[in-house]
Formats: structure tokens, sequence, C-alpha cells
């Protein structure tokens, strides 16, 4: 995993001697990326795509058969036409054997991530041969992602090539409340290319340390070169000993796969079948444009709208230009009509950031939306809401709630200021005046009605989300999970703080 600091890598050093001495320049920071492994003993415009590379079937024939007739033809399968132009010696040593071993026991793992593969591998091979790079290199998402391109390792890299966020801002993957170009298939693997072809030239095409060098940084690999170089031992990679163990083991990972995809049979695996042609096209997008629409319109799932564009953390694009992935035979039903309509529903949506003793229970009162609805918009899973974090909320609810009579409200007890009201409903004090025209200094008397939010429009879901109770759950600890109150708990469920859970008893839970 790409995840430490980054020197400039554009000179070509002749001797590893030389690198040595520019050893003091580079910064020597190491990540923690834990590769995921296999279960342990546990269409842009028409001008756009005719300007892209090649899109003819790959070729398949690039080595002879035993008996001296042509390889397999591998016109419906792609793995099968990677691993037969496969050109990396395969090192015959302990560690590749038992990686070897490691894997081959795993071959439902193997047959899994090469089937995740499925929608990005035509691409990615298409980049790695513009770049004259190897396509064993196809293989290494398996050992950094497994393929997913949500993973995120505990030192924040993320996306199938695992980029921490200051490397990938250093390859140009752009980062922002709407998007994460680390998992941004195209553009993390345009990183990833540019990467290789950096460190291919640092060192001199020693493919081991070049692929140690991507897990583990240039510096640490320069440093243990330079390192048997002044106590007289061997400085190919399989003798260097200065560097951490994962380092130490990534590139025999790599290599196992290796070894295992150009003889499947061998080891009782057959690789998910992958049909031998383009399969995404490029959409262009000029504006900030709703996800979930443009499925509808295009009759496309929502989660393979998705799964091809996981660069997108929410459900809304956001402003700046992008570029959209789509399967190629769909490409012509991204027309300007459908995109200028789901372009109008993303305007439906605005920013909010949380405050501390927000809730998404009460952002979604105040909104006149669901926490089912704004997770969904927000692709997110869990109802945690961190002060300083943005989501999205509707827009334009509320007016139209106060404008019908059907905006939600709050009866003025004697005493109250609108400040109390704004912190017993989480509605910033701003907003309060706002929605009720009112001046800085109110008079509130007993009994006024004072605007808090919208009500539930038509169509939207029930806020209050169900929650099935587990062995050893309490109030308290769902009160923190969902960030909520006990006393917003007891109130929703008609209970008493002091009530004992059941397993298996639904609650209904009005989490943020």
């Amino acid at each position: 995993m790409p995840s430490h600091s980054l020197p400039a890598l554009t000179t070509r050093l002749p001797t590893r001697l030389l690198r040595g001495l520019l050893l003091p320049a580079l910064v020597l920071l190491l990540h923690g990326c834990a590769a995921l492994v296999p279960p342990a003993d546990r269409d842009g415009s028409e001008a756009r795509e005719s300007s892209r590379p090649g899109f003819s079937t790959l070729p398949a024939i690039s080595r002879q058969g035993g008996d001296g007739e042509p390889a397999t033809d591998h016109r419906h399968d792609l793995w099968g036409a990677v691993a037969s132009r496969f050109t990396l010696p395969i090192p015959d040593n302990a560690r590749v054997d038992a990686e070897i071993r490691r894997y081959a026991r795993h071959p439902e793992y193997l047959r899994e991530v090469s089937q995740r593969a499925e929608p990005y591998l035509y691409m990615i091979v298409e980049k790695l041969e513009a770049a004259n790079l190897p396509l064993e290199l196809t293989l290494l998402p398996i050992v950094e992602s497994a393929y997913l391109p949500q993973a995120l390792s505990s030192s924040s890299a993320a996306g199938i090539w695992q980029f921490i966020p200051s490397t990938g801002t250093y390859f140009g993957l752009d980062r922002d409340a709407f998007y994460d170009g680390r998992r941004d298939i195209e553009a993390s693997t345009d990183a990833a290319v540019t990467y290789f072809s950096q460190l291919r030239g640092m060192f001199d095409d020693d493919w081991p340390t070049v692929i140690a060098a991507y897990n583990g940084g240039q510096g640490t690999l320069l440093n243990a070169i330079r390192e048997n170089e002044q106590r007289g031992r061997p400085t190919d990679f399989w003798s260097l000993k200065q560097i951490r163990k994962e380092t130490q083991d990534y590139p025999a990972r790599l290599f196992a796969l290796v070894r295992i995809f150009s003889e499947p049979e061998k080891y009782g695996f057959t690789p998910h079948a992958i049909e031998n042609r383009p399969a995404l096209a490029q959409v262009e997008l000029d504006r900030s444009v709703s996800l979930v629409k443009l499925a509808d319109l295009t009759g496309m799932d929502h989660d393979e709208l998705y799964r091809l564009n996981p660069g997108f953390g929410r459900s809304i694009t956001g402003d700046t230009p992008r570029q959209l992935l789509v399967p190629r035979e769909a490409r012509g039903r991204f027309d300007v009509d459908t995109l200028n309509s789901a372009a109008s529903a993303a305007e439906d949506w605005q920013r909010y950031t949380f405050v501390r003793g927000d809730s998404f229970y009460r952002v979604a009162q105040r909104y006149g939306s669901s926490v089912d609805e704004l997770l969904a918009i927000n692709r997110r899973q869990d109802a945690v809401a961190r002060p300083g974090q943005v989501i999205l909320v509707p827009t334009g609810r509320v007016d139209r709630a106060i404008a019908s009579g059907n905006a939600r409200t709050h009866t003025v007890q004697p005493g109250e200021s609108l400040w109390a009201i704004s912190r017993q409903h989480g509605v910033k004090l701003a907003e309060l005046r706002r929605m009720n025209a009112y001046g800085d200094n109110p008079v509130l008397r007993p009994g006024d009605k004072v605007i808090i939010g919208a009500t539930m429009g038509s169509g939207n879901q029930d806020a209050p989300s169900k929650y099935v109770v587990q062995p050893g759950d309490t109030l308290w600890q769902l009160a923190q999970r969902f960030s909520t109150t006990v006393e917003e708990l007891t109130a929703l469920n008609r209970i008493g703080p002091d009530a004992a859970l059941k397993p298996g008893q639904e609650l209904r839970v009005a989490s943020n």
C-alpha cells in the first residue's frame, strides 16, 4: 500500500550506491497497512471514447501450447488472456512457496476476489499495457484490498489500490465532502500506474524491489539496500533485512498469486469467467447530479451504479466536474435530458454540518426527512453523528410545510426563551429566527407556537428505525451507539429508564 510520504520521482538512478547517497533527501515514513488476504487458518463523448486505447479484444496467443499448437482462445476468458501474457519470472524461494500454500488452501476466496474484479479488470489491463507495465499487477489489488473499493485500512488507506490521504493527494486523487478519488476505480488506477512507472525507473526494473517499494516506500527500500551494501551483503530484494515483515512478505504474495493464476487447475481453482471485451464507458458530469435519479431514469440497479463509482460517497455527486463509469451497453441511456433531470433532483439537497448535540433523528425532524432517508442519501450504514461532519439534507421542505400549515411547532412554556427552545429541539438559533421571521430579541408568550421544523412529507419513511436487541445491550449503550439519549429511547418505546432489555426485543431507535 502506497502510504508513505513521497519525494519527487523524476530521476532514474543508475546505481544503488547513488540511491544510497540520495537517501537523506527522502522521507522515510512507514505506513500501517494490513493487506487484506484470504482467511487465515482462521462513455464520455464520442470524441473522448475514440481517443482511449484499443477497445479490441486482448490478444490471447502469446505463447505456444506444449504440443506446438496455439494457446487457448481467450475471447470469453479475460483472466486467461491476462495470465497467458505474464512475463515476470517467479522467484523460487521459501517465502513464495509459503504464500502459494496459504492461498491454495482457499480456492473459494480466490474465485470470489476474481469475480469482484469483473467490472474493472479490462480497464485496468488497458492502463497497464498503455504504460508498458507487467500484467501481473492486475493481481495486486487482491493483495491490497481483495478488490473491495470500500476497503479501509487501520492507517486510512482506501480503495482497491490502498492509497492513504497524503499519497493520494500527491498523485492527484482529490477528496471533498462528496468524493474520494482513492476509491474511484479509474482515477486510483491511473495513480497506481503513475507510481509504478516511477518506481520501475528508480529501481531499474528490479520488480521484487519495485513491488515492495509500493508497499513499504521507496525510501525504506533504498535504506535497506544501502545497509546491505555497507555490510558487503547481496542487495537483491530477497536478501534485504532492514524492512518490516509485511513488506518482506508483500512481493511473495503477489508472485504466489501469479503462480496460481498461471496454473489455476493445478491448485483446484477456477477463476471467475470474465468476457474479454471492454465493459465500461465514461459519462462526463459538468455539475452535480443525483445518482438515485440517474439509476431510476436509466433502469440501472442502484447498487450497480454505486459499485462502478465508489468514489462518490453520497448519492449526490457534488459541484466539481467528475466522470461517471457506466456499463458500456448502457451508455446511450445517459443522454442530455436524463442528466438534466438528475441535476434538477440534486438541487433538492443541501449540505448540513453536525454540531454538538445533533442526532440524525433531530436533524431529520428539523428538515422533514427520516433517519432512513438521510442514511440512504448519504450512503451511511451507521447513525453516529460527529460534530463537524457534513451530510446532505433536503431543501425546501420546511418552507413548504410552513406555507401549507403543516410545520412542526413547539408550544412556549412560561419562562422559556428562544435559546432554550433551540437547545431543546436541536435547532440552530439563527434557523429558528429565519423560520419564524423573528428579529434578534423576539418576545415569547406562554402558548405561542414556535415553528421548529417540517412534518414528514408524503412518500417519506417514518423517522424512527427498528433495532432488534442483542444479548448484553443496555439502553445507555444503544443511546451511545445511535447518538441519541436514553430519554429519547424510552419516550419512543414507552418504557421506563430502568427497563430490562431482552434479546430479540424490537425497539424504535430515533437515532442520528
